[in-house]
């Protein structure tokens, strides 16, 4: 696969902008309404739990250092592993990129655009999309380095503009709603950290590849950094959660903060950042579609194939009837398909990759000349 090359801010970059839409939309609340008032201390659990993983996933990428979860996939299996591997992450990107634009695409029209037809907000944002692929990969990435840090503010702010009404004592008790809960049951919220898809094809995009590792921990180390401060700040500034606007909790934040008199929709000017924040986003996964769709098929053009992802895209964030079906999906059929696939069957898979190459390696090392290179 032919990628663009990219430094390493911009490689950070892309790790963080799929859990600050996570942030934005309702993942915190979540969170809270599963493991009650241990839910800081579930975050620092999955946290320290990502963080394991990775440095096992960042040990297995050292033989493979120009590839991907892909290319790894066709070492270890062939072909017919790499197409379903592909197809795997296929389905993966284009469902968590559909649920995340219906989600945004409900709260712009309840917040703001309440005679605005459902179909003409999923489908602005899918043409800015379309167009930024349209324009190449490195617009996809320069945008988006841009971007990232105007999000990273803007949910800064509202964290501390609350800060005044902050009742540290909401944290009791201390384990919530139980042992199980929180460790567990509580261990599956390690699907929010969904940016390590990312990094499974993060590898042969890098201009230093040495520098794989820093970036896969800076990323995820910023993402679950933010994760942690959404839910301190949503579970000290409300006394009941539950009640918290259900679209987003972030946004009840944005609402309950003083900004003085001088603003009189100041959510407006995050809900613009938000919706920058999004843009990047479906760019991106797009853009991951299309190379790991022009890789398993070996088309050396792909870029007709950009509008029928597109569509598909809008045609899937179609199917759930409303915000009861999305949060469904989301809780539980997502979340089953991101662990299995991201922390079950692509860590198998580098596992066993590994094994075969250091057996091939130390008994025939020219056959895997082609994978080194």
């Amino acid at each position: 696969m032919n990628y663009s090359k990219i430094g390493s801010i911009e490689a950070i970059s892309l790790i963080i902008i799929v859990i600050l839409n996570h942030i934005v939309l309702h993942f915190p609340k979540n969170l809270i309404d599963s493991c009650g008032p241990s839910s800081p201390i579930n975050v620092i659990y999955i946290s320290i739990l990502i963080f394991i993983f990775l440095y096992f996933l960042v040990k297995l990428f050292k033989n493979f250092t120009s590839n991907d979860i892909i290319d790894i996939s066709e070492f270890l299996g062939g072909k017919f592993l790499k197409i379903i591997i592909g197809i795997l992450f296929i389905l993966y990107f284009l469902i968590t990129s559909s649920t995340s634009l219906r989600n945004f695409a409900e709260i712009l029209k309840v917040t703001y655009f309440p005679n605005v037809n459902i179909y003409i907000l999923l489908i602005a944002f899918l043409i800015v999309a379309l167009i930024a692929n349209k324009f190449g990969t490195n617009s996809v990435i320069r945008c988006n380095l841009i971007i990232v840090p105007l999000v990273l503010i803007t949910l800064l702010i509202p964290f501390f503009l609350t800060i005044t009404r902050y009742v540290p004592q909401r944290i009791f008790p201390i384990l919530g709603y139980g042992f199980n809960e929180t460790f567990f049951k509580g261990a599956t919220n390690i699907f929010a950290i969904n940016g390590i898809a990312y990094i499974y094809f993060l590898m042969p995009m890098l201009k230093k590849q040495e520098n794989f590792k820093s970036i896969s921990f800076i990323g995820i180390g910023i993402s679950t950094l933010y994760l942690f401060l959404s839910v301190i700040t949503l579970l000290f500034s409300f006394a009941d959660v539950l009640s918290v606007n259900k679209l987003s909790s972030v946004y009840s934040l944005i609402r309950g903060a003083d900004f003085g008199n001088f603003f009189q929709r100041p959510d407006a000017i995050f809900f613009l950042g938000w919706m920058l924040s999004l843009m990047s986003y479906l760019s991106i996964s797009l853009m991951l579609i299309t190379n790991i769709f022009r890789k398993i098929t070996n088309i050396k053009n792909s870029s007709s194939m950009i509008y029928a992802f597109c569509s598909s895209i809008f045609i899937i964030s179609l199917i759930p009837k409303g915000m009861e079906e999305i949060r469904y999906i989301e809780n539980n059929i997502l979340k089953i398909f991101t662990i299995s696939l991201l922390f079950v069957i692509s860590f198998i898979i580098m596992i066993i990759s590994n094994i075969k190459y250091i057996k091939t390696h130390n008994k025939h090392p020219k056959e895997v000349d082609l994978i080194e290179n």
